[in-house]
């Protein structure tokens, strides 16, 4: 059940940015990738890591796509 819940949250998060990136926002789509990729390394690549990095990518990705405006 949490592989399944790791893979929805994932899948999201990168549907998000590739979203962003087709959609002229890089440096939010940088942003979240970054994110991720700098809190699964921190923890050390373990599952839990992962979860961590996805879902705080994750609302970074929601805070950008909602809070701020295009072109800012």
């Amino acid at each position: 059940m949490i592989e399944l819940v790791l893979g929805l949250a994932l899948a999201f998060n990168t549907i998000i940015i590739i979203y962003k990136f087709k959609n002229d926002r890089v440096f939010d789509a940088l942003l979240d990738a970054g994110i991720l990729a700098t809190i699964a390394s921190i923890f050390g690549g373990s599952t839990q890591s992962l979860t961590v990095g996805t879902i705080g990518s994750a609302v970074v990705s929601i805070y950008l796509f909602f809070a701020l405006k295009r072109g800012n």
